[in-house]
Order: C-alpha cells, then sequence, then structure tokens
C-alpha cells in the first residue's frame, strides 16, 4: 500500500463535463438516467502523461452517482481536512480485527484487497498489452518492449478497462451472498443514510458505455444554445512503427507480379540467379511477416535447426525459442529449395553452407543474406508499391503484433501474442515453457489465417527452371 502519510492521499475535486480532464477529479455524465461518474486516469505517451477521463466501472457507479449528484455542495464535501485524512490513514494502515461473520473463513491481507484490480489486471490474460500499461505502468508489464509493437487509442483503452474492471467487480458480487457478508459490503447513502451495497451491478448504462469496443471521451458544450455533449479526439498509446494493412498487401503484390516476371519457362545461368537471389529476399519478408521474427543480421535460420519445415529454432536476443511454420510460407519455402536445386543442377555448384537460404553472387558464391541488403530491397519495391513511401523489415514485425491484437478468429490472449513475439522476462524461452495441443492449435490456427487476410497469391506446385 503506497498511502504512508496524509501528503499521499489526495484532495478530489468535483468538475463538470465542460471542464479540462485534471488529475485527482470526478465528473458525472448526464446524458440520459442514470448519471454515469468518470475518474481521471494517467495515460503514458512519448510526450509524457496525458490525463484521459475513465468511466467508473460498473458496480460502484450506483453509489458514486448518488453520493455526488445527491449531495450539496459537492466540491467542498469532497475534500478531507487534515483530521479526516489522519483518521482515514489510520484505518487503512491500523491492524484490523477480523469481524465475526468471516470467522472460519479463508483470509486475505489487506494490502492484497487494496490492490484487488492491479492484481486482477496483471493477471488477465484477455486484457490488451496497452491497457495494462495504462493500469500497471510500462514498467510492471510482461515485457517491457511489448507496448512498442501494439497500438490501441484512447476509445478502444477505455473500454477495455471499464469491460475488465466491471469484470473484478462482478465476480467479487457473485462470491458475496451471504447475507452477513453483504452487510459488511454496505455503506450509508447521502443526505438519506440508508445502507446500501457498495458493490451493485446497473443494468441500465448511458449510451455511450454501449457501443461494443470503443467508449468515447466526451465534452460538455456550453457555447452553443443546445448544450451538447460533442465526442473529443482520441489520442493514441504504443508502436510508432505501425504500417497499413493495405500497404502490407499492395507491397506483397508487387513482389508477386516482379516474381511472375522473372519466372521463365528456359532460363540461362544469369536469368536463374536473378530469379532465385529475388526469391531469397522475397521468403525473407514473407518469414518476418508470417512469424514476427526479428530481422538480425541473417535474415535466415539454419538448416539443422529445422524440423520437417513445421518449426525452427532461432537464436534471438541471446536465446533460443521456437517458432512455427505456416502453411504458406512452407509451399514458398519448397519453391525456393526447387528453384535452388535447379541453380545448383545448372552451375555444379554445391553451395555449401549451413544457412537456410542466401543469396548468390555473380562468382556464383554463396552470400549471406544481411540485414542492411534486406532493407534496401524492402526500401525500392515498397516506394514502389505504395507511391514513395518509407517502410523497414522491422515494421512488418510490428504488424504481426498490430494483427495479433486485433484478431478474433481466433483471438488471442495477451501471453498468446507475447509467446508469438518472442517477449519473455520470466524464463519462457525453449525448454522452459511447454505448450498444450489445445493452445499450440490456436497459436498455428492464427498464423494459417495470415496468408488469406494479406491476400497473399497462392504458390502453385509447378516451377520451371
Amino acid at each position: 500500500m503506497s498511502c504512508k502519510s496524509i501528503n499521499d492521499i489526495p484532495d478530489i475535486t468535483i468538475v463538470s463535463g465542460s471542464q479540462p480532464c485534471q488529475p485527482n477529479s470526478l465528473r458525472s455524465i448526464r446524458k440520459s438516467a442514470p448519471s454515469w461518474i468518470e475518474y481521471t486516469i494517467a495515460v503514458p505517451t512519448k510526450h509524457g502523461v496525458n490525463w484521459q477521463w475513465q468511466p467508473i466501472p460498473n458496480g460502484l457507479n450506483h453509489w458514486f452517482s448518488n453520493a455526488i449528484t445527491k449531495t450539496k455542495q459537492t466540491e467542498k464535501c469532497w475534500i478531507l481536512d487534515k483530521k479526516e485524512k489522519e483518521k482515514f490513514l489510520s484505518f487503512i494502515n491500523d491492524k484490523w480485527r477480523t469481524p465475526t461473520a468471516l470467522k472460519g473463513k479463508y483470509l486475505i491481507r489487506k494490502d492484497v484487497l487494496f490492490n484487488y484490480f492491479n492484481k486482477m489486471a496483471q493477471c488477465d490474460p484477455n486484457l490488451p498489452t496497452p491497457a495494462k500499461a495504462v493500469l500497471l505502468g510500462v514498467n510492471k508489464l510482461h515485457h517491457f518492449s511489448a507496448l512498442n509493437y501494439q497500438r490501441r487509442d484512447s476509445e478502444q483503452i477505455r473500454y477495455d478497462i471499464f469491460k475488465a474492471q466491471t469484470h473484478y467487480l462482478d465476480r467479487l458480487r457473485q462470491a458475496i451472498t451471504e447475507p452477513a457478508l453483504i452487510t459488511l459490503l454496505s455503506a450509508p447513502k447521502p443526505i438519506t443514510h440508508t445502507e446500501s451495497q457498495i458493490i451493485h451491478y446497473t443494468a441500465k448504462q448511458q449510451d455511450y458505455l454501449c457501443t461494443p469496443g470503443r467508449i468515447p471521451s466526451l465534452h460538455y458544450d456550453v457555447s452553443t444554445a443546445l448544450r451538447t455533449y460533442n465526442q473529443a479526439p482520441p489520442i493514441y498509446l504504443g508502436s510508432l512503427r505501425q504500417v497499413k494493412v493495405d500497404s502490407v498487401r499492395r507491397f506483397f503484390h508487387e513482389l508477386h507480379l516482379q516474381g511472375q516476371k522473372l519466372e521463365q519457362s528456359k532460363h540461362t545461368q544469369e536469368t536463374l540467379r536473378e530469379l532465385y537471389n529475388f526469391r531469397v529476399f522475397e521468403l525473407a519478408l514473407l518469414f518476418i511477416v508470417l512469424t514476427s521474427t526479428r530481422p538480425t543480421h541473417e535474415i535466415t535460420f539454419l538448416k539443422e535447426y529445422c524440423f520437417d519445415n513445421h518449426s525452427v529454432i532461432v537464436f534471438d536476443k541471446g536465446r533460443y525459442r521456437s517458432i512455427w511454420l505456416c502453411e504458406y510460407f512452407r509451399h514458398a519455402l519448397s519453391r525456393y529449395e526447387f528453384l535452388q536445386q535447379n541453380l545448383r543442377r545448372h552451375t555444379s555448384t554445391t553451395f555449401d553452407t549451413p544457412l537456410m537460404w542466401f543469396l548468390v553472387d555473380n562468382q556464383l558464391t554463396v552470400k549471406p543474406l544481411s540485414a542492411k541488403t534486406l532493407r534496401q530491397f524492402m526500401a525500392k519495391w515498397w516506394a514502389k508499391a505504395n507511391s514513395g513511401d518509407i517502410a523497414v523489415p522491422y515494421q512488418l514485425r510490428h504488424f504481426f503484433a498490430q494483427h495479433a491484437l486485433t484478431s478474433s478468429s481466433p483471438t488471442l490472449t495477451s501471453q498468446d501474442i507475447d509467446r508469438l513475439m518472442g517477449h519473455a522476462n520470466w524464463g519462457e524461452q525453449l525448454g522452459s515453457d511447454m505448450l498444450f495441443p489445445v493452445a499450440q492449435n490456436k497459436l498455428t490456427s492464427f498464423l494459417n489465417k495470415i496468408p488469406e487476410f494479406l491476400n497473399l497469391p497462392k504458390i502453385e506446385g509447378v516451377h520451371h527452371g
């Protein structure tokens, strides 16, 4: 518990819907009944902390709404004086006595209760990483770099947090069914002082809370005669290197067209080598976008670490980890291997190298594919497909992470995405983790659907050389 002195207890300010968002504030949205209370939450951005309004979860709104809207001189009533803060500090820090109704039941420490939302958010597999970054802070994420690969706007994050916190409260509400326990979690309402359950689900919600996937931030416009709520523009949190899906589709389509131009029924050694090197670049880029593997200095893997073209082991950031190859990539790899065999036959060269794919120079010498040459290749064809835009191979990894975040068939948990991306702080590398068949099938299903999502052309079975 971080509250150690009265200086740690902030003064709560009640503001109107026309005022800007500011720390330690509450406001009421009154578009329709019942009124809905919103609190301020800090959103970390590249320019620093941005304060945003967050709807209070369904389960607590009924109490806060009643307390704010039916209390006279609300602004003054919600500010504690020194004695009140000392009393509150004593309440949360002094030892609690076990109520008679809880005798013989399983008890937890009170600091666990105080941090219930944070603990639930940290282990919630369905809460996206950007929302976890807002609730927990970037330093408490499963991997400190995970947020850099995913992007979500404030309306989506607001919905994610509202949905998650409502679920956490509902979990408690359903567990408290005994009358004695209900009494312990009740508090008197203002003015009437009648006892009311603190956690109470409200069946009817404001309309702006009911759009799946998004909750807009509303600003009360008092400059017009209508006095209406206007929707404020969202801000973005997360990756700054996202590429548009259509841009990725156009890029690989352009590569497909160029590959068709280079394909011939009969080849000279020069034209065959040109086609071969082109397929090497194409295969490396497919490898990144279909597996999320980091584009390191050699954009390939070792033959001895490839298992029946279904899975491979890569050495990634000082650790070995396994990745899975989707069916489309296996076909692309088979096309490349067939082309390599033709080049060997035409040139009588063995190409003795442990690398799975590699470039061949004019002297028919093996030349490992480097990150620099791959960037140059991608820059040329990306600009041609996307009217002069610029992109680098690492942005395909960012695309993979964003697509995994928004995938609905199948829906991936934050742990699934971290596993596919190779994000691990706690030893989930090769030999330290295990996937059950159900989890494995879900990840494989996701990987196999990426080519269809990108409209990648079918790889035909006949290859000429």
